[in-house]
């Protein structure tokens, strides 16, 4: 089975899918365990840019920090497939929960 390409404009759900059909395509774990720890390590290589830009700026680093932001995108709505969350509804359902809570200190 071949994945479809994704949409110039996917919505969440169907990134998601595009996801879960590369994951298939690919191989790949399908472990959250496993998962979550490369997800980690993900978020752990846009930090190392983040830290060369003090120095080198953030036009330098901006290239390598797109990259593993979407490392990070893949492997979040990996982990989200892995547990059959609806990224999209969670979302919503966060802003929503969010929008009933008092902001101190802003």
């Amino acid at each position: 089975m071949s994945r479809r390409p994704l949409s110039e404009e996917p919505t969440l759900a169907e990134f998601q899918a595009f996801i879960a059909a590369l994951v298939e395509e690919k191989g790949w774990t399908k472990d959250p365990n496993e998962i979550f720890v490369l997800l980690t390590e993900e978020v752990g290589e846009v930090a190392k840019e983040v830290r060369h830009s003090w120095k080198r700026g953030a036009d330098e680093v901006r290239p390598a920090v797109a990259a593993e932001l979407a490392d990070v995108f893949m492997y979040l709505a990996d982990l989200a497939n892995a547990y059959g969350v609806d990224l999209e509804k969670a979302v919503r359902e966060k802003v929503a929960f969010n929008d009933t809570r008092k902001v101190f200190g802003h």
